[in-house]
């Protein structure tokens, strides 16, 4: 077993994958979505459907049962092409599953893998053993935990990535919450911009002072409307991308933690059910420490995942600070426009 610290400098080398949307969409009423995936490491472009995602994740599932393999976007038909916000999304979650998959110490060098990175046409077939068969015999290494310390391991790494995952999942939800905001107030000034409008219209009775203050009035719906319909389009935004990426590499470790507590527990029953001595009996240990070993190792790339998203948290605040300075300054030349109609807005 590999003792040494996985770091997100390192795992980031491995690959860098992208997962792009191609235009256009294919299907007369139930349209289905193709994407352009691209990989750094092997030179390569190649199109892919959803369908094919699934075919690579159950081929890993049952080659990996012990590695921590997040699960894929919920599939969703596709009706008239679907929004642009939720093909979006869902293009993001496939290239970051397809990052933490590519950038595996263990299965980034997957043969299937491989095929479906590089080669036009896959095909994958579900193996007939799973990585503990095909790793064969092993070895025990003197400085290698025991059993009772991976155990142990293993339930401490379980409780204490399970309070990280809560941690940030909390702290994503709220820039969320944050973000939404930001894009209501662009949708109020945009509104504020219409009625202001609406009293700028010029009347045969107006006086000096109220053409002024109407002159004032239709500088600012000018100036509103204009920021309103300045919405940004979705961009990347790394921080956010880093903190996605910790939270699915989180996700896979707890579900590998669910199901490894219930095999680990089906596995020494067996054994003890079985003589001491058999074949049977010397397989189902070795399973149970290889399975061991694996969630340690898999909690060492889950740490590096979720240091990484804590790490890079200064730049997410810094985008949301800059995005409310941005707000706060459309509120001032809005006051701006409305005392002084011939200034020219800073905001721009």
């Amino acid at each position: 077993m590999n003792t040494e610290e996985v770091t997100f400098e390192t795992l980031e080398t491995t690959d860098v994958i992208s997962v792009e949307l191609v235009p256009e969409r294919k299907g007369l009423i139930l349209k289905h979505c193709e994407y352009y995936v691209s990989s750094r490491r092997h030179g390569t472009t190649v199109t892919r459907r959803y369908n094919e995602f699934v075919q690579l994740y159950d081929v890993l599932c049952a080659k990996y049962p012990y590695r921590a393999v997040c699960s894929l976007p919920p599939k969703r038909v596709v009706v008239g092409g679907g929004s642009p916000l939720f093909l979006q999304r869902r293009r993001a979650a496939l290239q970051r599953w397809l990052t933490l998959v590519a950038r595996h110490p263990v299965i980034a060098h997957d043969a299937d893998l491989r095929t479906f990175l590089c080669e036009t046409s896959p095909r994958l077939d579900k193996p007939k053993h799973d990585e503990f068969i095909l790793a064969g015999t092993q070895e025990d290494n003197a400085r290698e935990m025991s059993t009772d310390e991976m155990q142990d391991t293993f339930v401490s790494e379980q409780e204490q990535l399970r309070l990280a995952q809560l941690g940030l999942g909390r702290l994503f939800k709220i820039i969320e919450k944050v973000e939404s905001r930001c894009e209501a107030e662009r949708t109020d000034i945009r509104e504020l911009g219409a009625a202001l409008n609406a009293l700028s219209s010029p009347s045969p009775a107006d006086s000096v002072r109220w053409a002024r203050m109407r002159e004032g009035v239709r500088a600012a719906a000018e100036l509103a409307i204009e920021m309103g319909d300045s919405t940004p389009e979705i961009t990347e935004d790394e921080a956010m991308d880093r903190t996605l990426l910790a939270l699915d590499a989180l996700g896979a470790y707890r579900q590998l933690c669910s199901r490894l507590t219930r095999g680990l527990h089906a596995e020494r029953s067996a054994a003890a059910a079985a003589a001491p001595h058999s074949a049977a009996s010397h397989v189902l240990r070795a399973r149970h420490r290889y399975a061991l070993r694996c969630a340690v190792e898999e909690a060492r790339i889950a740490r590096a995942y979720a240091l990484s998203a804590l790490e890079i948290l200064p730049e997410l605040l810094r985008t949301q600070g800059t995005s409310h300075a941005r707000v706060a300054a459309l509120w001032a030349d809005l006051h701006t426009a409305l005392r002084h109609p011939n200034s020219k807005p800073t905001n721009k």
